[in-house]
């Protein structure tokens, strides 16, 4: 199998190329450095430029999967040029590639990354791979246009999928790191109330899910989650357990991190409560899928 993949260089597209090789599928990557096609050992890159939807079309010659991956990371402040940038990147990536994909007769399947954040906050209502109701704020509606560009305006040649991605936790880079620096220098603290359910998932698990979405020709929307949602606290009493560190500071009001965050507060303060139904319904075989297995595996 022949397999694109926009964002080979990230947090999950680093270890999904090495799984794809692994198991002996043909991988290409796209750069917009064209100094860096052979980055990549083992897979073969394109150059392409998004931002003006241009992508070679050779790199999508005979391409199975098309999987993007890339757009702009939204840990960083959300000034109003992040804030477009963050949007536009996603946009743009999947506008480039749909313009190539349309110069292509053979059968294609594109499968898009997506958050979970495209769902409303809520302490007590859960969601699954069905619901379609988003959210507000400016996540959501980043989530929803994103799969607009996902499913939207493609050849009947093309199958389309979206990946709702939960809270990614791995050992060198994406979300723990960053939590776990301040309970190891003895300051950590729960945020806000502590209560907000955090929908979460090891990276191992998310790369064979992609490699599962693959496999099943699977379309739609896809919750890439662990089945055992944890509330903020929890999750972080259980890693300042495993670091054998206290948590002796009181929790910091939702109040001062809206002050001190803004609008970005949101990326601590939201809470979703989603459940990978149709992962359960397949008896997709979860790794890690609770969280005290995660972080043990993790931190090891």
């Amino acid at each position: 199998m022949r397999v694109l993949i926009a964002g080979a260089t990230g947090l999950i597209g680093k270890p999904l190329v090495v799984a794809l090789l692994q198991r002996g599928d043909e991988v290409q990557f796209l750069t917009t450095d064209d100094q860096k096609k052979n980055s990549l050992q083992g897979a073969q890159g394109f150059y392409w430029d998004p931002k003006n939807h241009f992508c070679a079309k050779e790199a999508l010659e005979n391409v199975d999967v098309v999987i993007n991956l890339a757009g702009t990371s939204v840990s960083l402040p959300w000034t109003k040029k992040r804030k477009k940038d963050i949007l536009q990147s996603r946009l743009d990536t999947a506008k480039a590639l749909k313009l190539a994909l349309k110069h292509q007769d053979h059968k294609v399947h594109y499968i898009g990354a997506s958050g979970i954040s495209g769902y409303a906050s809520s302490y007590s209502l859960n969601y699954t791979d069905q619901d379609q109701t988003y959210g507000s704020g400016f996540l959501a509606e980043v989530v929803r246009q994103w799969e607009m560009a996902t499913h939207q305006g493609h050849k009947k040649n093309v199958h389309t999928a979206a990946v709702r991605t939960g809270l990614v936790l791995a050992k060198n880079g994406g979300v723990l790191p960053t939590i776990i620096k301040p309970i190891k220098y003895g300051v950590g603290a729960i945020l806000g109330s502590g209560k907000q359910w955090q929908s979460w998932i090891h990276i191992d698990d998310l790369v064979r899910i992609y490699l599962w979405v693959i496999d099943n020709h699977f379309t739609g929307n896809i919750n890439a989650v662990a089945p055992k949602p944890v509330t903020h606290e929890k999750m972080t009493q259980v890693l300042a357990q495993h670091l054998r560190h206290k948590l002796w500071l009181p929790a910091v009001p939702a109040s001062i991190l809206r002050l001190l965050l803004g609008e970005r507060s949101s990326l601590l303060l939201d809470s979703h409560w989603v459940l990978p139904e149709i992962l359960i319904q397949a008896k997709f075989d979860f790794k890690f899928g609770k969280i005290r297995q995660a972080i043990a595996d993790l931190l090891r």
